[in-house]
């Protein structure tokens, strides 16, 4: 049997239970009800007795947080003629109804006798979902969320607002990006509380604010003419952020908030530039934390979460936050150690881990880069003594992955937050089980998975298969590279195109299949067509490069560029169609002005080519250096780094 998160503690033993006529749970708790009426089992009054009893359950004497993870513990009890599930609380009975699930999943109608205890090894595992690059979750893609979360063991989520939130007062706030409503997060943290997760409020308050500040009326705001980062100690700010976190924080049940705080790169340039001469950036950066909390407090909240990057640059102010400030340090480099964590265990502050699902800035999740993330962030976080572990979904440049694609990510941080085991095999034989609807979908997701191995792709937290997509044809960054951006090879683009269609062909779905099966099918045929035109690319400038170029060869590739731009209007189709599905409307603008804007390159191409034809046909000799193509010169998708309109979704640092 295989259980996600894996169990500390199971014995099976001989003998099965029938559960033909379904489960019939005996005087269940209420906080477990709304879960039984969902369906998650097979519940009737003929069924097998299914018994809640309230107990303490062992858990190792060992355990940093030993308390805090008792209060999760539980046991599952299955004999031939009943189901028992024993825990201290409510959280530990939630727990074992999913392992029942689970045990349900995988062997039907008869499930073997057994007994099993578990219990968390970080007490508090959370999810945060971007939801301001572009991408708004629509409802039934947020409940299918929180029942994902729930049932893999997190109890914590957060969804990350920039400018996402609709409120009194200030109408142009959210109004191009979408926002959620107050009667909307009112719903979804009922829904939340029913599944056993606390639904964290996350609100940016410094930098990443260009949503805000980039409306009029707002732009005075602005630590710069960039418009990214809030004007440290201005006061209208702090009036703004009453404004805000007073009317937001109200929406929520819980008392934690999460105010980021994060990559004020521009602090000390503008506004603030006097004062940091004179006192010193930490100082500044110091007062202003100081003053939001403080606001914070006063709309509500109990404990203040920080992103712990400005703890590493300004380390002084470890000594000055109050109790209630946890960290929050994130890192989603696949390293071999974490040496931030020592911070947090020589000063004994209380912090949080964040690694990354690895989905973002690509058209496929850089999985190998999850695993090593994940498992080494979370083990070393947790013998220093991390009391949360955040798994962190982020929509960079526009969002273009679906949220789909961070939950075998989520997955993972599952096995490693609660179980904190290293066996990999166990894990993927466990996901076959749980997760993928087949063994051919599990294949063609690591066969997509290895593209992003390839040479030439993997640069920081970005992989370049989505830009080489929206590249240019002749000479775009991924066929000429930079400092920072390396050459992908020709045999990249071939061995992307090879496996891409494998995965492919163990990908293809019906009508009938699942939004997830349609979503892995769209990333194979993007990655498959990525390939084509990259090794079109790369004929063309070879043959260039030779002057082995003829006018029916021309034509040949004028003739393949067409079909590729058809091909590519299709894609952008399905893109559309499956955002639709999961995701607001408010946004997919954005996405596609990315399709929209590449489509263009087709159009420059051919141009180009056919005046080569014409110079062939006049008796003239070829542009072997395609010096005279220079529509690429003022194409930017993806690598702009000035983020001063409205369209770009990137950062103004880079």
């Amino acid at each position: 049997m295989y259980f996600i998160p894996s169990l500390k503690h199971a014995d099976i033993s001989s003998g099965s239970c029938d559960i033909t006529r379904g489960t019939a749970p005996q005087d269940p708790p209420a906080e477990l009800q709304g879960i039984l009426a969902s369906g998650i089992l097979p519940v009737s009054s003929q069924g097998v007795p299914l018994l809640f009893i309230r107990e303490e359950i062992p858990v190792s004497e060992d355990m940093k947080h030993r308390v805090a993870s008792a209060l999760q513990a539980y046991r599952l009890k299955v004999t031939s003629s009943s189901i028992e599930i024993s825990a201290p609380a409510a959280a530990g009975l939630r727990f074992g109804l999913f392992a029942l699930k689970q045990l349900i999943q995988q062997s039907g109608n008869v499930i073997p006798c057994m007994t099993a205890e578990d219990y968390p090894l970080v007490p508090l595992r959370g999810a945060m979902i971007d939801v301001s690059r572009g991408k708004i979750p629509n409802w039934e893609t947020l409940e299918e969320m929180v029942r994902f979360l729930a049932q893999y063991k997190y109890n914590v989520l957060q969804l990350y607002f920039e400018d996402t939130y609709r409120i009194p007062g200030h109408p142009l706030i959210g109004l191009l990006s979408g926002g959620f409503t107050r009667e909307e997060i009112i719903k979804l943290d009922a829904c939340c509380a029913q599944w056993g997760i606390e639904l964290q409020p996350n609100i940016q308050c410094f930098s990443h604010m260009h949503g805000i500040l980039r409306l009029p009326g707002y732009e005075h705001l602005g630590e710069n003419e960039n418009l990214f980062t809030l004007a440290a100690g201005r006061e209208e700010v702090y009036d703004l952020l009453r404004e805000i976190l007073g009317e937001v924080l109200s929406w929520f049940t819980s008392r934690t908030v999460h105010l980021n705080m994060d990559e004020p790169y521009d602090l000390g340039t503008g506004y603030s530039k006097t004062r940091v001469q004179k006192e010193g950036a930490g100082r500044v950066f110091s007062e202003y934390l100081e003053e939001v909390c403080s606001i914070a407090r006063s709309c509500g909240a109990k404990t203040i979460l920080l992103w712990g990057d400005a703890v590493q640059k300004y380390p002084e102010l470890l000594k000055n936050l109050e109790d209630d400030v946890v960290c929050v340090d994130w890192n989603y480099n696949p390293l071999e150690t974490y040496p931030s964590l020592d911070l947090y265990g020589q000063t004994k502050r209380r912090f949080w881990a964040a690694p990354g699902t690895s989905s973002w800035n690509a058209l496929f999740p850089r999985v190998q880069n999850a695993y090593q993330n994940i498992r080494v962030f979370t083990r070393e976080a947790y013998e220093k003594g991390a009391e949360g572990i955040l798994m962190t979904h982020w929509g960079d440049y526009g969002h273009h992955q679906p949220f789909s694609f961070s939950y075998y990510g989520l997955l993972y941080g599952a096995q490693q937050s609660f179980s904190g085991t290293d066996d990999m095999k166990a894990f993927e034989d466990a996901a076959e089980q749980l997760f993928f609807d087949s063994p051919k979908q599990k294949q063609g997701f690591f066969q997509l998975a290895e593209i992003n191995t390839l040479e030439g792709l993997q640069v920081g937290f970005k992989t370049q298969t989505i830009y080489a997509l929206f590249d240019d044809l002749l000479k775009g960054l991924t066929l000429t590279g930079n400092d920072i951006y390396p050459v992908v090879p020709m045999q990249t683009f071939s061995e992307m195109h090879r496996l891409a269609d494998m995965a492919s062909e163990n990908l293809m779905v019906t009508e009938e299949d699942s939004r997830f099966s349609r979503e892995l099918l769209l990333a194979a045929e993007l990655l498959k067509f990525t390939g084509k035109k990259g090794m079109l690319s790369y004929e063309i400038r070879g043959a260039f490069a030779a002057s082995k170029v003829d006018s029916q060869l021309i034509m040949h590739w004028m003739v393949s560029l067409r079909m590729l731009f058809q091909e590519f209007s299709h894609l952008r189709h399905r893109f559309a169609s499956l955002w639709q599905e999961e995701a607001r409307l408010s946004g997919r603008e954005c996405a596609l002005y990315l399709f929209d804007k590449a489509a263009s390159r087709y159009d420059e191409a051919v141009r180009w080519l056919e005046g080569q034809r014409r110079e062939l046909l006049d008796g003239k000799p070829v542009d072997s250096q395609l010096s005279t193509y220079t529509a690429h010169r003022q194409y930017t998708t993806l690598w702009t780094g000035c983020c001063l309109n409205m369209w770009d979704k990137a950062y103004p640092w880079r």
